[in-house]
């Protein structure tokens, strides 16, 4: 007989935040167009504190920070509340990092810690006469950006929590609001599927 597991605490602010957050929303979708801007003011700290944790350069910040609500504003009408606004405002803020190294064509520093952390995923042995390590070394920080790109959202998200802003398992399950469970085995699933994008290019570079 499997034991049971005892259910996750909820932070009670954390709680009050969502349940604000939902109030504002409904209330800015009733015509308050003000409520809109109480949001942004709310998270506005947030959005640049998680852009800085992945490194964007501080010049880029206010950018990408408006990029971010601008995103928001645009598609709050398809917001649910399936999960907390703010996991659905992280998500947005790290798809608006993704795209900007994908625009810019130069990737982040953080995602050097990335590819150290996939290394382990190729099932390579760690010995330099293997070349299939020395070209895993040799991919470029575009190429696994290319890669975390075309990964699903729910992928992407919990790759970026993990590999990029370096959150816990149960960070990571809080914020999604997944069981930690969950989170093992979407990060198990993006890394394996991280493995197959880039297997055709490890693979042209040992030819």
């Amino acid at each position: 007989m499997s034991a049971v597991l005892p259910r996750k605490k909820v932070n009670p602010e954390q709680q009050l935040r969502a349940a604000r957050d939902l109030n504002l929303i409904e209330s800015y979708r009733g015509g308050r167009r003000e409520a809109f801007d109480e949001l942004v003011q709310s998270y506005d700290q947030h959005v640049r504190r998680i852009l800085a944790q992945l490194n964007v350069p501080a010049g880029d910040v206010e950018d990408l920070a408006q990029e971010v609500f601008l995103r928001i504003f645009r598609n709050l009408h398809r917001f649910r509340g399936q999960s907390s606004f703010y996991t659905w405002l992280y998500r947005i803020t790290v798809n608006v990092f993704f795209d900007h190294n994908k625009k810019r064509k130069r990737a982040d520093v953080r995602l050097a810690r990335l590819q150290s952390a996939l290394i382990d995923v190729t099932n390579v042995r760690h010995d330099g006469e293997d070349p299939y390590f020395a070209c895993y070394n040799a991919l470029t920080q575009e190429e696994f950006s290319k890669a975390i790109d075309a990964l699903p959202e729910a992928f992407r998200a919990v790759v970026a929590m993990r590999e990029v802003d370096d959150l816990s398992y149960e960070e990571i399950a809080v914020q999604t609001g997944i069981s930690i469970g969950t989170v093992r085995s979407r990060l198990s699933r993006a890394r394996a599927r991280l493995k197959e994008l880039l297997r055709p290019v490890l693979v042209q570079s040992a030819a």
